[in-house]
């Protein structure tokens, strides 16, 4: 009997064990290491690099992790910035994703907002991850140095770039094109184009004569690009940054001359091309309509410029400087915008100080590829192959016969082939490039206070925009939203290399006070 009752005893004590000691399933101490962002260029090049930047991240993310199979979730909050104290967790051993988001600006923010996104597996009691990140933003620094104050990007409030170790800078999402607006030390103001893409890292610095050497970066996570200005001693970039630049059709290979009509982009090809004007797509460059010019020929077009009514082509286009038959065509706008052909009034002149006619080809002061409107005048600006000035002459808008009014020169130090005027008729932009074969350069010429007076008695700030090889030979130039400029590149041939035909764009804010 009493045996009987022991395994009686022993069958119940088992079965109480079946059903409340299940066995214990397989657990992982889960430990997040580090974190590594999915992109990582390799260093190289900057064997002197001096500064390496280190990303600040927001102070806390949520790493979400989740069971393939059964769907489950785990979260542990990590800080990102800081890895000497581990974060871990126990997991079920299995299949897992995991997910983690930081809150994003649409401007600039301190800290470079970033995902976690990744899969891993575990099956043993302890296992380690360096979570991967990605990141949608690029980095923005400028160095402090000649800086007056933190720079600002447009269209935001209050400052949006933070300081740090010398630096201003700034996390921006990557997509599409910034501006930066920016005080120097000088008082002078300036606005700059940025594209600021994901894992790039673009670096800016404004450097004196005389200044001790840049800062210069070493690629760590981000790619570098890295931007040097000198300043002149007029508190200036001696550079500028030109953007949204499309290549233009092939018709447009000899574009000679812009303007900016009611929202409308016009351009003309110079001599020996056919008489027409031809409205551009102006995000693309393509044609959208040609309007051809009765009774008249392409004798040598150069550039257009408009009043409130008018349209007008400088034919006067001069490289053997023996032209007698220098003039205008005057087009009403109301003709050019409503009809695909167009007639023309004459307004023709000459020059009051050339009095001799077979110099050489570009071997005188009288060729002409530039000219504004402003105050009921035409502006006139010579290109002069000789001296690399420019002479300044006026006429009547009216059509007629005239000699041109000489009002002064200036020297441009280069060949000047367009000119434009803000419709407040207070500032003026001159384009060209230097007469140094391949090793020219085109720039602008801005005078802020012109208002129509001697061009050589208002001041004159240079600014390069780069080679032709990138820009072709830069050939017209226009007021959009003053002071906003479309600039359009003649294709050339250089150095046996073939640049196409360019449009592009140049913001002028802070040079012009809009």
């Amino acid at each position: 009997m009493r045996s009987k009752l022991f395994f009686l005893g022993v069958f119940v004590f088992l079965q109480f064990c079946k059903e409340d000691e299940k066995p214990k399933e397989d657990i992982s101490r889960m430990t997040i290491t580090g974190l590594e962002l999915a992109t990582t260029p390799t260093p190289g090049g900057r064997l002197q690099a001096s500064t390496t930047w280190t990303h600040s991240y927001p102070s806390e993310i949520a790493m979400v992790f989740r069971e393939i199979q059964s769907g489950k979730t785990h979260e542990l909050r990590i800080n990102p910035n800081e890895f000497t104290t581990p974060y871990s967790t126990e997991l079920p051993y299995g299949s897992y994703t995991y997910e983690g988001k930081s809150a994003e600006s649409n401007t600039g923010s301190a800290f470079l907002p970033i995902t976690l996104k990744g899969e891993f597996q575990i099956s043993t009691p302890t296992s380690s991850l360096i979570a991967k990140a990605f990141a949608s933003h690029g980095l923005l620094t400028f160095s402090k140095r000649n800086l007056a104050n933190p720079p600002n990007l447009t269209g935001s409030t209050g400052s949006t770039f933070f300081e740090k170790s010398g630096f201003y800078y700034s996390y921006v999402p990557g997509s599409g094109i910034s501006k930066v607006e920016m005080t120097f030390t000088s008082g002078k103001k300036i606005r700059i184009p940025v594209s600021p893409l994901p894992f790039t890292h673009n670096q800016f610095q404004f450097r004196l004569a005389g200044d001790s050497d840049p800062d210069t970066f070493l690629p760590k996570d981000f790619s570098i690009n890295q931007r040097n200005f000198t300043l002149s001693a007029q508190g200036y970039p001696t550079e500028l940054i030109s953007y949204a630049q499309v290549e233009l059709p092939s018709s447009q290979r000899e574009t000679s001359g812009l303007a900016w009509i009611q929202g409308k982009l016009f351009s003309i090809n110079d001599g020996g091309n056919p008489a027409e004007i031809y409205e551009l797509n102006p995000q693309t460059g393509a044609v959208n309509r040609t309007i051809r010019v009765e009774g008249t020929s392409n004798e040598d077009w150069e550039d257009l410029a408009t009043s409130s009514t008018h349209l007008f082509i400088g034919d006067f286009g001069n490289n053997a400087g023996n032209r007698t038959n220098l003039r205008i065509l005057k087009i009403s706008i109301q003709a050019l915008l409503s009809q695909n052909s167009v007639h023309a009034d004459l307004i023709e002149f000459s020059y009051p100080d050339q009095v001799q006619f077979n110099p050489g080809v570009n071997a005188h002061n009288f060729d002409c590829e530039a000219m504004a409107f402003a105050n009921g005048q035409l502006h006139l600006f010579s290109k002069n192959w000789q001296d690399n000035r420019t002479k300044h002459y006026t006429l009547p808008e009216s059509p007629g016969k005239y000699v041109a009014n000489l009002v002064g020169n200036v020297d441009t130090q280069g060949l000047i082939t367009a000119a434009d005027i803000s419709a407040d008729g207070k500032n003026l932009v001159l384009l060209g490039y230097e007469n140094s074969g391949i090793l020219s350069r085109s720039f602008i010429w801005t005078f802020p206070s012109f208002g129509g007076a001697n061009i050589g008695s208002t001041e004159g700030f240079r600014f390069f925009l780069g080679s032709p090889a990138n820009l072709g030979q830069t050939e017209g130039i226009v007021f959009m939203n003053s002071p906003e400029t479309k600039i359009s590149g003649e294709g050339i041939s250089l150095g046996g290399v073939n640049v196409p035909p360019k449009l592009f764009e140049l913001d002028l804010h802070g040079i012009f006070i809009p």
